[in-house]
């Protein structure tokens, strides 16, 4: 695999996705109530296929990887909550070009590859991460940014959680459960950045006393690349926790490399699911 990494590194980083956030057209912002000592633990899986086309070359890579972090609330005070954000476990399979690489952090690593060094580094690290009370994301340290930026995470269809100032963190929604609020109710955002637009749909599917169903659908289109994403989320009314995530994507369009333009294609399932230990 290593020869071809060179080359395809660059292209493979634009078929990198983000798990879409869930966005509120509230004007209220849900207050969180975590404790000190409160703990979950969320498990996701990905799966993924990727088609680079370059006239008769073709390139096929399949994934599969599982990821589990868990968040432990060490500090609550009255400006908010400090979180260390732990890496627990990565298991990751990836068939590119006749060759597979197998990598699980339980076991000793065998393989000398840079992508395996790459995910040594991920797992295991905590996360520092500061948030305010309505689950924005005030200042963070993370170990493991370097290595989960790398576009040869690419190849593994990693999905890392992307940790970033002024957004909510992803285990939470900023939405507030009311006494109104019923089935069917809808709302959209969407924003223009570089040229490129992003439209998401989101609807309430189911209401109970525990949890709040909520459907999406997310669009990209413009530039060099297109994306349509759908899904559901599953919230706890009583937390304001993710307690489970699904989606489906995909993502087409064209990449200029070395004056060789390359058609690029990315199909990923994920489905993730949260719950607390303490």
């Amino acid at each position: 695999m290593k020869p071809q990494i060179s080359k395809l590194k660059t292209i493979l980083a634009v078929l990198l996705t983000g798990i879409s956030a869930l966005s509120s057209a509230q004007t209220a912002h849900r207050t969180f109530a975590f404790k000190k000592g409160d703990q979950f633990q969320r498990t996701s899986f990905l799966s993924s296929n990727t088609v680079l086309q370059r006239g008769d070359q073709k390139f096929n890579i399949n994934s599969f990887s599982s990821t589990t972090k868990v968040y432990d609330v060490i500090d609550a005070t009255g400006q908010g909550f400090n979180l260390a954000v732990t890496t627990k476990h990565i298991a990751d399979t990836v068939d590119a070009m006749g060759k597979k690489l197998e990598y699980s952090s339980d076991k000793p690593a065998n393989d000398s590859s840079v992508i395996a060094k790459a995910l040594n580094n991920i797992a295991g690290k905590v996360a520092s991460v500061s948030i305010n009370k309505n689950g924005i994301v005030t200042d963070v340290t993370d170990p493991a940014l370097q290595f989960t930026n790398d576009t040869l995470t690419a190849f593994t269809g990693l999905q890392q959680e992307q940790i970033v100032k002024g957004t909510t963190l992803g285990l939470l929604a900023d939405f507030v459960i009311t006494q109104s609020l019923k089935p069917g109710y809808t709302w959209a955002d969407s924003t223009i950045v570089n040229g490129q637009k992003t439209k998401n749909t989101f609807w309430v599917d189911k209401l109970t006393d525990k949890t709040t169903t909520v459907i999406f659908e997310s669009a990209i289109t413009g530039g060099y690349t297109n994306s349509n994403t759908n899904g559901v989320y599953v919230i706890d009314n009583q937390t304001g926790v993710i307690l489970e995530r699904m989606m489906k994507s995909i993502i087409s369009g064209y990449q200029l490399h070395n004056r060789v333009v390359y058609a690029a294609s990315k199909r990923t399932a994920f489905t993730e699911s949260c719950y607390k230990i303490h």
